[in-house]
């Protein structure tokens, strides 16, 4: 949009009167419509994120046991 139809009085009269027929309440033969919640339709990463970080640590556990245990027996004897 030019900076000429931006700031033009005409416009903004234009765009009030879209903004009241905006703000009005609906009719009766309007139906309202009813959007789902945010939750739903965006869902959350975190669970997803927290169940691979708790295995990966879990592995790294097992791992560092399995090591200490191999380095253990090699150099104990």
């Amino acid at each position: 949009m030019s900076r000429k139809l931006k700031h033009n009085r005409s416009s903004r009269t234009q765009q009030h009167e879209k903004a009241d027929e905006l703000l009005q309440p609906p009719n009766e033969s309007d139906e309202m419509i009813e959007l789902p919640p945010r939750h739903k339709k965006h869902p959350s990463s975190v669970n997803k994120v927290n169940k691979w970080y708790y295995n990966v640590l879990f592995i790294l556990f097992v791992c560092l046991v399995a090591f200490l245990f191999w380095y253990g027996k090699k150099f104990s004897t």
